[in-house]
């Protein structure tokens, strides 16, 4: 009976004493930037002891009321904790780095009653943005129905390769015609994307004699986007396919001559026939 209640007893402190309440840990987080990581818990009828914070199992912070001074930092390679911004519930990090990707975890003990120690992990993954907006090249650079369309759409230097997508006229481009290039490596481990498109222009693409094409550019939660407007060659949307030539044409799309320069040259050769014959 005595041990009943004793186990009793123990049950009821267990379900009074610590536990987590939320523990945030950034998903995403972007180089030279900075990331604040949450810890919060509620201690009930125990006593705070220590809270510490680790980085692939290494600690690199720790905070307890038992220690002059409360706050203690770990060298942690791409670790940089801003000790004036961080206390027992956050900890907050900057210039973060590519290094400072990885799984991080809150721990929390409490002393008497329960002594009880719980702790929660996440991952963090810095991301290194493009250089720029994406770059759309197309050729050729005016266009008619019939013309088979090559473009590439490149984001440079990121981490990790950036997802490339086509849009043509705000649709997005048939997968069946896009081209999966792998990611060109880039020193300090960046990695630069290209995707290419490749297909024949149809009168449905030209909206007012032009061609709309977009590129989006996505790493993480991040977003970038390029367009690129071609204008039909020819006035005619009906136009035949365009004749071969090289990569540089312009086709003006002027009428040719109606021939008229052909009359005058046989009204020409009629008079001087007749001037000769009246004047021999």
């Amino acid at each position: 009976m005595g041990e009943k209640l004793l186990l009793c007893a123990l049950l009821a402190n267990w379900g009074l004493s610590l536990r987590l309440e939320n523990v945030s840990i950034p998903q995403y987080g972007i180089k030279d930037g900075g990331v604040t990581l949450g810890c919060f818990f509620d201690l009930e009828k125990d006593t705070f002891l220590v809270l510490k914070w680790y980085k692939d199992g290494h600690e690199f912070f720790r905070y307890s009321e038992q220690s002059t001074p409360f706050i203690l930092t770990f060298p942690i390679d791409g670790v940089f904790v801003e000790i004036t911004q961080s206390n027992m519930n956050q900890v907050v990090l900057r210039n973060i780095s590519l290094r400072s990707s990885g799984s991080y975890r809150c721990e929390v003990s409490a002393d008497l009653p329960s002594f009880r120690t719980l702790s929660q992990s996440g991952e963090l993954f810095v991301t290194a943005p493009p250089r720029d907006l994406p770059h759309i090249d197309c050729h050729p650079p005016l266009i008619q129905q019939g013309d088979v369309l090559k473009c590439n759409c490149t984001s440079y230097a990121s981490k990790p390769a950036a997802s490339l997508m086509f849009y043509l006229n705000e649709g997005k481009a048939n997968f069946g015609d896009m081209i999966e290039y792998l990611p060109a490596l880039e020193p300090y481990g960046l990695e630069t994307s290209i995707l290419g498109l490749e297909f024949q222009v149809e009168v449905m693409h030209l909206k007012n004699g032009a061609l709309r094409i977009k590129c989006t550019a996505t790493i993480g939660n991040g977003y970038w986007v390029s367009n690129v407007t071609l204008y039909e060659a020819s006035v005619n949307v009906n136009a035949q396919p365009s004749s071969p030539a090289g990569p540089n044409r312009l086709l003006s799309g002027v009428p040719r001559g109606n021939g008229s320069g052909g009359l005058l040259t046989l009204v020409v050769t009629f008079l001087l026939a007749l001037l000769t014959h009246l004047h021999p």
